[in-house]
């Protein structure tokens, strides 16, 4: 088996990512600017390394003896290692720019990279412009790269499945947009299934994944079967224009320290559609996913009251 590194491994994806090659046999290192914050993977058994994808040395001495590196990392929210006034996809083109340095350097090839469904190269959000950005950049570097591209992620800790069943918990759910933009979900598990299905498969190589179940719903949809799946009244929506928030953005990312533009361009997917096309993966790896409905279930299974 392979020692792999995570990089991520403190966030939702990361650490179940993290889990599940373990439970695969493998060797697992995982960076992390605090390592504190990922002692229960150190009690699992994973190696953890402090640094960061900002600091290039760091990144050097993290793959040192790695055969393979994940990549699940969210530049929306504030990035403590990044330099003041730096917007959002600097820190994260900056990080990969290092992580694909410390693979030459070590002479890891193998590179799997979690972004998200929706992204293009004309889309009216920075974030899924600069991401595809970062993609091709990545497909180009001469490393055998993945890119894995889901939707809404279904799990308790995920936060946008988090917020979702928030709002269905909730008598009027207030949302942004309209919610009537497509999604195509997946159960966290089936993504690590997904994740580690194509870390030996070389078909895999220089290919570009949409990954989620085959249901497509609304985000008012969404709100609704988990309302359903809660046991809960289904709840009256009120939208707030995103214009609205998209002017008042500016000031909250000064108020929240989140990187310049993070919030406009969050703002600017949430009408957009995230559907994609998960036949190709499906056709890749054997094991079919949760439906949207069977994964909500999962997810909330002991938690509904």
């Amino acid at each position: 088996m392979s020692k792999l590194l995570v990089v991520g491994a403190s966030g939702f994806v990361g650490g179940h990512l993290a889990r599940g090659l373990l439970a695969s046999g493998h060797t697992v290192r995982c960076l992390a600017r605090k390592p504190a914050s990922v002692d229960d993977l150190k009690a699992a058994g994973c190696e953890i390394v402090q640094g960061d994808i900002s600091d290039a040395a760091s990144m050097l001495r993290a793959m040192e003896g790695v055969q393979a590196v994940y990549i699940s990392i969210h530049t929306l929210s504030p990035q403590p290692g990044s330099a003041a006034g730096q917007g959002f996809m600097d820190v994260e083109q900056q990080g990969l720019e290092n992580i694909v340095a410390a693979c030459r350097a070590h002479g890891a090839r193998r590179l799997i990279y979690v972004t998200s469904l929706g992204i293009t190269a004309d889309s009216p959000s920075r974030w899924l412009t600069g991401r595809w950005k970062t993609q091709q950049s990545l497909l180009n570097s001469g490393l055998d790269v993945t890119v894995i591209c889901p939707g809404q992620i279904v799990g308790v800790g995920g936060r946008g499945f988090d917020n979702m069943v928030a709002s269905a918990r909730k008598r009027v759910a207030v949302s942004m947009g309209n919610g009537q933009g497509k999604w195509r979900g997946i159960a966290v598990d089936d993504l690590v299934y997904d994740l580690i299905g194509v870390l030996d498969e070389p078909r895999a190589f220089g290919q570009c994944y949409d990954v989620g179940c085959n249901d497509v719903l609304t985000y008012n949809q969404m709100i609704d079967l988990a309302a359903d799946v809660l046991g809960r009244p289904r709840p009256i929506k009120i939208d707030i224009p995103k214009g609205l928030l998209i002017a008042f953005a500016p000031l909250i990312e000064r108020m929240t320290h989140y990187p310049p533009g993070a919030v406009t361009s969050y703002l600017k997917t949430q009408n957009a559609d995230g559907v994609g096309d998960p036949a190709p993966i499906h056709a890749l790896l054997p094991k079919p996913p949760m439906s949207y409905r069977q994964a909500v279930e999962r997810a909330l299974k002991g938690g509904v009251d």
